[in-house]
């Protein structure tokens, strides 16, 4: 069953809980999780060290495969005048060097995954604290994600995303104390 009818299914369903009990009891709101990676200051610090670590695998990248397509160049120019033996082993250590570029490239992009999916679960907990702490606070019965919803429209009125950012970078900012009774590490 598509995932979008799955969530309208059960957006429907709880709409008709009862609206006088959403009167009564609460309201619900969204949340852009893309919005606030982007707008907390951790998440702009974690997403320009993941750009950086980008960046210099790229640049390493970029180093090797120009070693490697000067040796191609130089391999070529000499291929006629090579010897069988000395052919072979040039052969050869172009195969190694394409291996190894390969295999790098797929080492940078498993260590920048792990970087970025170590950087989203941290976020993620620290998120959810937060929203927690906001439902409870402010009377929500529900706060989605509005882009794992896939929703066509979201009233402005129903995102609380930037509040959420707001009270993101109150709470874990590197300038912020800890929160009350949080005698441990974040």
């Amino acid at each position: 069953m598509d995932k979008r009818f799955v969530s309208a299914i059960r957006i429907a369903a709880l709409l008709a809980m009862g609206s006088a009990l959403w009167a009564q009891a609460g309201k619900i709101g969204f949340v852009n999780s893309e919005q606030v990676l982007q707008g907390t200051v951790e998440g702009k610090q974690g997403m320009e060290t993941l750009n950086e670590f980008l960046n210099g695998k790229q640049q390493e990248f970029d180093a090797r495969t120009q070693e490697l397509n000067s040796l191609q160049s130089d391999f070529a120019t000499r291929e006629r005048t090579l010897n069988a033996q000395a052919r072979a082993e040039l052969q050869s250590r172009l195969e190694q060097m394409q291996l190894e570029l390969r295999r790098f490239q797929e080492d940078a992009m498993a260590a920048y995954n792990q970087r970025q999916n170590d950087l989203l679960q941290r976020m993620s907990e620290k998120v959810q604290k937060i929203l927690d702490d906001y439902a409870r606070e402010n009377n929500y019965l529900a706060i989605f994600m509005d882009e794992q919803m896939g929703m066509a429209y979201v009233s402005p009125e129903l995102n609380i995303t930037e509040e959420i950012i707001r009270l993101y970078n109150e709470t874990y900012s590197p300038q912020a104390a800890p929160p009350a009774g949080a005698g441990e590490q974040q």
